[in-house]
C-alpha cells in the first residue's frame, strides 16, 4: 500500500499552501501601499510637475495591477492545492478503511434482478464501486458502472489492462483531472441533456430573414444615434420600434434556446480542460490512443471546440444584465447574434458532443481503475482465456477486507460440467469465499486488477443466488423470490451460455427434506447442461454427489477448531467435507439452554 506516499504528498501540498498564503499576505501589503502611494504621490508631485506626477502614479498603478494578478493566481493555486489535499486525504482514508466519501458510491446503478451486483455488493455504500470510483463527471460514473455490470470481450479486457497500467503511475495527471471536476462538482451535471441539445435543431435554425435583419439594423443604429444628437430623433425611434417588435416576436424562442444551455458554461470549460490534458499527452497503449483518435479532428482540437461553446454560453448568460439589455440588446441584438453563433456551432459540431462525453467517461473510468492498481501494487492483472471453463487463483482475497485481516486462498476449477459443493459451519467463511471468487472474476472481466497474486479465468458471466429478500411491494416471499432467481440462473444454463454460478444455501425457505431434494436435483441439472458453479451449503448429504457424479462434483469445506467453548477460524478452503459444526456453541453463547433438549 502507499500510505507513506500519500502522507508525504499531503504534507508537501500543505507546505506549498503555506508558502502561497505567506506570499499573498506580502502581496496584499504591497497592493495597499501601491494604491495609497499612487494617490498620495500624485497629489504631492502634481504642483511641481504634472508629467512626473502622472509617470509616478502610472508606475504605482502598474505595480498594483501586477500584484493583484499575482495574488489572484496564488489564490487559484491555493484552491487547487486544497482540493489536492482533500483528494489525497481521501486516498489515505480509503487505504485504511476501504471506504471513500469523496465520490459517488454508485447506489443509483443498483438494478433489481441483476445477475450478480446485489449479492456481490458492487454498488452502494461500502461497495466495490465505491472502492474503485474516482470519477468526477456523470459520464465517468456511468462508464465505470457499465464496466462493472457486464464482462467485456477478451480484446477489450487486454486493451483496458494496458491502458490502466500506463495510467497507474501518472498520479499528478490523474489527480489534476479529479481536482478540475471536484471544484466544479461535475457529477451533478447531466451531459445527456447537452448531448440531446446537440442533436436538436435550434429554434433559429434556417431563419435567414431574421439573421439578415439583425445583421443590417445595427449598422443603421450608430448613425441614427449620432443624427438624433444633431438633428432629428425620428430615425432612432423607428429603429427602436423595429427592434422592440423583433424582440417581442422572438422572446419565447430566445427563452427556450437560452434555457437549453443556461449555466452550463463552467461544466463545458472543465470538460474542455480534461480533454485538453488528455490530448496533450503522448500515450503508448492502444486503448488510450484509440480514445485520442476519436477526439481528433481536421480543423481545431476538440477541447477548443468545447471551450468556444462554453464562452458563447457564458456571454449569453449575461442577457439578464440590465446594462446588456439596454445598451447592447435593444439596438445591436446582442442575444440574437449570440444565439445564431451558437446555432452555427451546433450545426458544425453538435453531432460530436456525444463522442466527447463518452471519451471523457472512458478516460475517467480507466483512471479510476488505474488508481486502484496504484494503491494496491501487490494485486495482479489476470490472464483471461476463451476456453470454457478455467479458474486458477493464487492467494486470492476479498478486496473489501483490510489487508491485516484478509485471509487469502488458492483455488482451482476446471470445467465445463463442474460443480463444487462447499460445506462448513456458521461464520467459517463460505459466503465470503463465494463473494471473493465472484468479485475477482467481475474485476478481471472488466479489465481491472484483481485481489490475488496470480489469476487465470475464462470469460464468463457471473450469476449468483446468495442474498434473497422478500418484497412487500411485489407481494413476494423470500422463497418465491429465490425460486425466481434460480429460474434466472437456469435460463442461462439451459441456453448453454458461459456462466459461473455462485449459489449460497439454496432453497432455504422450505423444509429440510424438500431443500435437500431440490438442491440435489438442481446440482444434477447443472452438471447435465455442462454448467459451472459453486454451491455453499450446510446440507452434508449433498456431498454424496461427488461419488454419484465423479469428475463433475467435488467437495470443498471450511474447518473450525473448537477448544472448550472457544471457536477458531482459519478461513482456509480445503478438499473434502466439513465434519465440525459450531451452531450449538453459538446458540449456547446467545443464552439458549441447550441442555433442555435432553431433558
Amino acid at each position: 500500500m502507499n500510505l507513506d506516499f500519500y502522507s508525504k504528498r499531503i504534507q508537501n501540498f500543505k507546505e506549498e499552501v503555506q508558502l502561497l498564503k505567506k506570499a499573498n499576505r506580502k502581496y496584499s501589503a504591497i497592493r495597499l501601499l501601491s494604491a495609497i502611494g499612487a494617490f498620495v504621490l500624485f497629489y504631492v508631485i502634481l504642483p511641481y510637475s504634472m508629467p512626473a506626477a502622472i509617470f509616478i502614479a502610472a508606475i504605482l498603478i502598474g505595480a498594483l495591477a501586477y500584484f493583484v494578478r499575482k495574488y489572484s493566481r496564488n489564490e487559484k493555486n491555493i484552491k487547487r492545492l486544497l482540493k489536492l489535499i482533500e483528494i489525497n486525504e481521501n486516498e489515505l482514508n480509503c487505504l485504511k478503511t476501504r471506504h471513500s466519501n469523496l465520490y459517488s458510491n454508485g447506489k443509483e446503478y443498483e438494478i433489481h434482478n441483476h445477475p450478480y451486483s446485489s449479492d456481490l455488493d458492487m454498488f452502494g455504500e461500502h461497495s466495490i464501486y465505491q472502492l474503485i470510483n474516482r470519477c468526477v463527471s456523470k459520464s465517468g460514473n456511468d462508464c465505470l458502472s457499465s464496466y462493472l455490470s457486464a464482462p467485456a470481450n477478451n480484446d477489450t479486457i487486454a486493451q483496458r489492462q494496458k491502458a490502466i497500467q500506463e495510467l497507474s503511475n501518472k498520479i499528478d495527471w490523474r489527480q489534476n483531472i479529479i481536482q478540475y471536476g471536484l471544484q466544479r462538482k461535475l457529477k451533478t451535471d447531466d451531459p445527456d441533456f447537452v448531448v440531446e441539445w446537440g442533436k436538436t435543431p435550434s429554434p433559429f435554425h434556417g431563419n435567414k430573414k431574421l439573421l439578415l435583419a439583425i445583421s443590417i439594423l445595427p449598422f443603421l443604429s450608430l448613425p441614427a444615434l449620432i443624427y438624433a444628437m444633431i438633428g432629428s430623433s425620428i430615425p432612432i425611434l423607428v429603429l427602436l420600434m423595429i427592434s422592440i417588435a423583433i424582440h417581442y416576436f422572438n422572446f419565447k424562442n430566445v427563452g427556450i434556446a437560452h434555457n437549453s444551455t443556461s449555466k452550463r458554461a463552467d461544466m463545458l470549460k472543465i470538460y474542455a480542460k480534461i480533454i485538453e490534458e488528455f490530448e496533450s499527452e503522448a500515450w503508448q497503449s492502444e486503448k488510450l490512443n484509440e480514445i485520442k483518435q476519436k477526439l481528433a479532428s481536421k480543423d481545431i482540437k476538440s477541447f477548443q471546440k468545447i471551450r468556444k461553446l462554453g464562452k458563447l454560453i457564458e456571454l449569453l448568460d449575461q442577457r439578464y444584465n440590465m446594462l446588456v439589455q439596454i445598451m447592447f440588446n435593444l439596438l445591436f441584438f446582442y442575444e440574437l447574434h449570440l444565439l445564431f453563433r451558437i446555432n452555427k456551432w451546433k450545426t458544425k459540431y453538435g453531432h460530436e458532443i456525444e463522442n466527447w462525453f463518452a471519451s471523457i467517461g472512458e478516460i475517467e473510468a480507466l483512471s479510476s481503475m488505474a488508481n486502484l492498481s496504484f494503491n494496491h501494487p501487490e494485486w495482479t492483472f489476470p490472464a483471461v482465456v476463451e476456453e470454457h471453463f478455467k479458474l486458477e487463483m493464487k492467494e486470492a482475497g476479498h478486496p473489501m477486507i483490510d489487508e491485516s485481516k484478509r485471509v487469502c486462498n488458492d483455488y482451482e476449477m476446471q470445467g465445463p460440467g463442474m460443480v463444487h459443493i462447499v460445506t462448513g459451519s456458521n461464520m467459517a467463511g463460505k459466503s465470503t469465499f463465494l463473494r471473493t471468487i465472484g468479485v475477482n472474476v467481475v474485476l478481471a472481466l472488466s479489465g481491472a486488477p484483481v485481489c490475488a497474486k496470480e489469476m487465470l479465468v475464462s470469460n464468463v458471466e457471473v450469476n449468483t443466488s446468495m442474498r434473497i429478500k422478500d418484497s412487500i411491494e411485489e407481494n413476494e416471499s423470500s422463497f418465491y423470490a429465490e425460486l425466481k432467481r434460480i429460474q434466472q440462473v437456469l435460463d442461462k444454463v439451459n441456453k448453454k451460455e458461459n456462466a459461473l454460478l455462485l449459489l449460497d444455501e439454496i432453497l432455504r425457505g422450505t423444509n429440510s427434506k424438500d431443500k435437500h431434494t431440490g438442491s440435489a436435483a438442481l446440482i444434477k441439472q447443472l452438471v447435465k447442461y455442462n454448467a459451472v458453479g459453486l454451491v455453499a451449503t450446510h446440507d452434508l448429504e449433498l456431498s454424496v454427489l461427488e461419488d454419484e457424479l465423479p469428475g463433475h462434483v467435488e467437495n470443498r469445506f471450511f474447518d473450525i477448531k473448537i477448544d472448550g467453548e472457544q471457536l477458531y477460524f482459519d478461513y482456509k478452503v480445503q478438499n473434502g467435507v466439513c465434519k465440525t459444526f459450531n451452531a450449538p456453541i453459538l446458540m449456547k453463547k446467545m443464552g439458549i439452554e441447550m441442555e433442555l433438549i435432553n431433558g
